[in-house]
């Protein structure tokens, strides 16, 4: 008898194990089933992976155009103040050459008084080169993961709301992937879903 209701207790609770299992993969939230396309006569299975051209992204999503745009705009203004400040440099050290092969000069230490002048401009003309410079680098990598930072968090949206894929591969110039049916490529629906997520924020 104990026998007995030990196999129904152990019945009972396999089938509760089964039903579990089958709610669990049929709920409504979890992944749709696998995606199928027709090859011939019969139909192929798709994976649950998709890749995004990186370069392609990049160029068409407007974000990245802003981010873009705003960094030549800033590196045109350095430059152009290193040009102007450059150009001055030049010419009163044209100008200093011009008194010492005149002998303008009364004595020499208003000449050396006016070497040391311009010496100490071309020191500060180098430094604020190497700061500009540097300040570029720093803009650049800010950039860089402010857009990787976006990009990520906006493609993890994209792919809960529409793609449930279960892994999503970047490419760029053709390194990662050499070869892939153009029905994994995503980027076309990525930048579009992208770009209509940034024009609703900047409204």
């Amino acid at each position: 008898m104990k026998n007995s209701t030990n196999t129904i207790i152990s019945v009972i609770l396999a089938i509760c194990v089964v039903v579990l299992f089958v709610l669990h993969f049929t709920d409504k939230n979890s992944a749709p089933a696998p995606r199928t396309v027709a090859a011939g006569d019969s139909a192929v299975a798709v994976m649950p992976l998709a890749y995004i051209n990186l370069d392609s992204l990049l160029t068409n999503y407007e974000y990245s155009k802003y981010l873009q745009d705003e960094f030549m705009k800033k590196a045109e203004s350095n430059q152009a103040t290193l040009n102007e400040q450059g150009r001055a440099l030049e010419s009163e050290m044209r100008d200093f050459q011009r008194k010492v092969e005149n002998n303008a000069f009364f004595d020499q230490d208003r000449a050396k008084r006016e070497q040391e002048r311009i010496l100490k401009r071309q020191q500060e003309f180098q430094e604020l080169n190497q700061k500009l410079n540097n300040q570029m680098l720093q803009d650049q990598n800010a950039m860089n993961i402010a857009l990787r930072d976006t990009i990520m968090s906006q493609v993890k949206t994209y792919n809960a709301l529409y793609g449930h894929y279960q892994l999503i591969l970047s490419n760029s110039l053709n390194d990662n992937i050499l070869y892939s049916d153009d029905l994994y490529d995503i980027t076309a629906e990525v930048i579009e879903y992208m770009n209509k997520q940034y024009a609703a924020k900047k409204d």
